[in-house]
């Protein structure tokens, strides 16, 4: 498990971020993965969340030096789409190769 300055707690599997209002929020971590050469978690709140629909995800910046983690927000509506796009590629492909 690592902690870090950013409010969040990660272990294998899972995310724990404190919320504005000091809430917890435990997060699956959906996945991993590259775009360009920034690192990208996909985080599936394991509780239904007040204003967001059943099966909505989060998307963060992540990095990691080996011993520590850290995430952060996509700031740019571009940036959004772009790692959307490459997540939603991910979820086809898995969901392709399931299939077979």
């Amino acid at each position: 498990m690592s902690t870090n300055n950013d409010n969040t707690i990660i272990t294998e599997d899972t995310i724990s971020l404190i919320l504005e209002d000091n809430s917890e929020l435990e997060c699956d971590i959906l996945a991993i993965f590259p775009v360009k050469d920034q690192f990208y978690v996909a985080l599936m709140p394991q509780e239904p969340i007040e204003g967001y629909e059943e099966g909505e995800y989060f998307l963060y910046r992540y990095q990691s030096d080996g011993e520590n983690v850290s995430i952060s927000e996509i700031e740019s509506d571009e940036e959004w789409e772009i790692v959307e796009d490459k997540f939603e590629e991910l979820l086809d492909e898995d969901e392709f190769n399931n299939m077979i």
